[in-house]
């Protein structure tokens, strides 16, 4: 499965990821993808180091690069 809806298009998963609610949706998301397009999606994001991970790692570090900041940030400015 190339990306679902958003292909391997980095542009397009961020947005989307971006428009998630919580680290679970995006771990949902990007779970159908395939190692490839996960790294792909990664080097996109300007994840670096990402090329011996495993795929669920790869999920991980994806949704922490982007959903995670976004409610970490959020939470951090509600102190």
């Amino acid at each position: 499965m190339s990306g679902q809806d958003g292909g391997a298009d980095p542009a397009r998963a961020a947005e989307r990821l971006a428009a998630m609610a919580t680290r679970t949706d995006g771990t949902a998301y990007l779970s159908g993808w395939s190692v490839r397009d996960l790294r792909a999606l990664a080097a996109g994001l300007g994840l670096r180091g990402v090329g011996g991970l495993r795929k669920a790692e790869l999920v991980e570090r994806i949704v922490e690069r982007t959903i995670g900041y976004r409610l970490t940030s959020a939470a951090l400015r509600q102190r």
